[in-house]
């Protein structure tokens, strides 16, 4: 029943958005991309979309984390620790007791939030490459913006903090 008003009110605010903004509008931009992630984030409460294990397996450039740094996760990290975001996912932390059972927790955790934010990713890209082919670069672009912003970013964060919690581990 939850899940069929999570879906009715999102669908029905995507729609409102859409009359009152203007599909080429910055905040339909934003709602398009931000309303489905509070639906798939309220969704996968119940279930959990997952991904095929070799998409989650760290590659080489990833496991120092160095490029990571270099596209500034850090600093979204520090952004998501602190103030009102800081309230999604709050089971994304290290755990007080660091069992092996705590950790592997943890790490599916982590698997599962990369999935929903890479599955939204590229969804929005549907949306985003639509406006690009009627002409609307600017809501193109706000669109992208706001998906690297709200999704990209969490996917390189959950990546980034899995090649961190694999060094702290010894694995």
């Amino acid at each position: 029943m939850i899940l069929i008003g999570v879906t009715v009110g999102v669908v029905g605010l995507l729609l409102w958005s859409l009359d009152s903004f203007g599909a080429r509008s910055v905040w339909f931009a934003f709602c398009v991309v931000w309303l489905p992630m509070v639906w798939l984030g309220t969704v996968s409460r119940f279930m959990v979309p997952q991904l095929p294990a070799r998409y989650h397996a760290l590659r080489a450039f990833e496991l120092d984390g160095h490029i990571y740094d270099l596209l500034g996760v850090r600093l979204v990290k520090w952004l998501l620790r602190r103030g009102p975001l800081a309230v999604f996912n709050p089971d994304l932390h290290m755990p007080a007791e660091r069992t092996e059972a705590n950790m592997a927790h943890l790490e599916q955790r982590m698997k599962d939030a990369e999935a929903s934010h890479f599955i939204l990713l590229l969804l929005t890209l549907g949306v985003i490459v639509h406006a690009a082919v009627r002409g609307w670069w600017a809501s193109a672009a706000w669109t992208l913006l706001f998906d690297v912003l709200v999704n990209g970013y969490p996917v390189m964060l959950q990546r980034y903090n899995r090649a961190r919690l694999r060094r702290r581990l010894g694995r």
